[in-house]
């Protein structure tokens, strides 16, 4: 008797000494049930984000938990023109909750894309634990968005050396280089010069530095173009060291409202009025020789005040005259 209550003792008792101590699992079942989650861009669906002439940007987004636990999520991101994208660590939702947050862009250079082109950006997010515990399952959700390239405009101009000095009652072209330094298609416009010591100086086809169509420096373009224009000095101008400021803006600058300086190029040249007595350049020292005034160096590129014609007509007449008295 006392060995079959003995044998039923053990067991009873075994069961109980070879129970393990389990986890408790959460029934994900009951935890799905009548909710889920999602993401969303705050200012809704197919966005586009313009970046700034640095190539800065940022999104706004949420990430609504409706379960009836939180849920950890980590991002990944997906960027555009090799945009840097500031991390975004890993965090957890509170259940029921909606939490915002911010993708930065930056690092784009812009001028090395033509102006509104646009390429597309995603992000990802992930969750990696309900409620503490791993997710039995990966179940990522993107959302995807464009970033725009803006449109950068203005224009640099760079006028020509005379490459010596010019005479007064003459012309003098001049060549002025403009180079488109947006990323876009752009016209000239408001074309301008001003002299402050020689405001007597005037150049009378300005006007052919307006309306010009230049492209960017992209896809193959040069991004430059050369424009002439002539200067003229009147006879009555003295003999003085001038100053020539030509002034440009852009076209799209102007209709696009945006509130740019005009771009500029400066350049000093003497002007040397002829001598009353002999023809020849007046240096403006009233004791020069004409030694002196033969060695002056006068840009090749003027136009004479008097044709070449007039001046041998009036030596032959002068002949003519001679031997009939």
């Amino acid at each position: 008797m006392k060995s079959s209550t003995l044998i039923c003792a053990v067991l009873i008792l075994i069961p109980l000494f070879c129970i393990q101590p389990v986890s408790a699992q959460p029934d994900f079942d009951d935890l799905f049930s009548g909710g889920d989650w999602s993401i969303g861009f705050n200012d809704g669906e197919n966005v586009t984000i313009e970046l700034d002439d640095d190539g800065d940007a940022s999104v706004d987004f949420w990430v609504h938990n409706e379960y009836q636990v939180a849920i950890d999520v980590a991002f990944t991101f997906d960027e555009a023109f090799g945009a840097t994208t500031e991390e975004i660590s890993s965090t957890s939702i509170s259940a029921g909750t909606n939490d915002s947050f911010t993708l930065e862009f930056s690092d784009v250079d812009v001028l090395n894309f033509r102006a509104e082109k646009r390429e597309s950006f995603s992000i990802t997010v992930t969750i990696e634990a309900y409620a503490g515990f791993p997710a039995p399952v990966e179940d990522p959700k993107t959302i995807s968005g464009e970033l725009t390239i803006p449109s950068i405009r203005g224009f640099e101009i760079e006028i020509e050396e005379p490459g010596g000095a010019m005479n007064a009652g003459t012309e003098l072209n001049l060549n002025i280089e403009v180079k488109n330094i947006g990323n876009g298609m752009d016209l000239t416009a408001e074309a301008m010069f001003e002299s402050k010591a020689c405001p007597q100086l005037d150049i009378s086809n300005i006007a052919n530095l307006n309306d010009v169509s230049i492209d960017a420096a992209l896809e193959g373009q040069s991004g430059m173009k050369t424009i002439s224009v002539t200067l003229k000095a009147p006879l009555s101008h003295p003999s003085k060291t001038c100053d020539l400021t030509i002034m440009l803006s852009s076209s799209g600058s102007i209709k696009a409202g945006e509130n740019a300086s005009p771009t500029e190029d400066k350049i000093n040249f003497e002007v040397r009025k002829p001598s009353s007595s002999n023809g020849n350049i007046d240096s403006g020292d009233s004791n020069s020789n004409s030694d002196n005034n033969d060695e002056d160096k006068v840009s090749s590129n003027f136009t004479p005040g008097f044709p070449f014609s007039l001046t041998i007509m009036s030596i032959l007449c002068a002949t003519v005259l001679i031997r009939r008295k």
